[in-house]
């Protein structure tokens, strides 16, 4: 099976020993980029998008890969996108399972994004690598697998977002 190239653009705003996507980079798993280094069309997870990741992104993920913005929650803006080139995309709302937002809908970490960009657009043997990581990692995969379950089976926008209303029932969280 491919593994799936993950990019990380990282803007150093948080503790550099808790960062996930250093982490990630690390333990081989990702490569550190600069926006203006980065090739074709990879899906960039951009919170600020109006479509949503969904399987058939996978194409996209296999031939350009996967990038993932290491930014602060509190500073993050939609001006650190800009720059990064790809298809901007975003996540459908997951739970993080992380201590430090743990339960606040769609505030994941860098890892949380990562793993349920590959759990949606297939890669579920390096997901379940990812989920080994950390221990609360578990946390998160339990908090989401139905969800996940869901989102990975839908074949457009359409679909994903008649499945996010009936979940998430009143308002969309993220």
């Amino acid at each position: 099976m491919n593994k799936p190239r993950i990019l990380v653009v990282y803007y150093r705003e948080d503790d550099p020993g808790k960062n996930t996507s250093l982490k990630l980079i690390r333990k081989g798993f990702a490569t550190l980029v600069k926006p203006f280094n980065i090739k074709g069309k990879p899906i960039v997870l951009n919170p600020f998008s109006n479509n949503y990741l969904i399987p058939k992104h996978r194409e996209y993920v296999d031939k350009y890969g996967l990038i993932v913005v290491d930014a602060s929650w509190r500073k993050l803006s939609i001006d650190k996108f800009i720059n990064i080139k790809g298809i901007h995309l975003k996540l459908p709302p997951l739970i993080p399972g992380n201590p430090v937002n743990y339960g606040k809908p769609c505030i994941l970490s860098s890892i949380e994004a990562v793993a349920s960009s590959l759990y949606i657009t297939h890669y579920f043997e390096t997901y379940y690598e990812l989920i080994k990581l950390y221990k609360w990692m578990k946390t998160f995969d339990d908090l989401n697998k139905e969800l996940l379950e869901q989102y990975s089976r839908v074949n457009n926008q359409e679909e994903l977002e008649k499945i996010i209303k009936q979940y998430w029932s009143k308002e969309t969280p993220c």
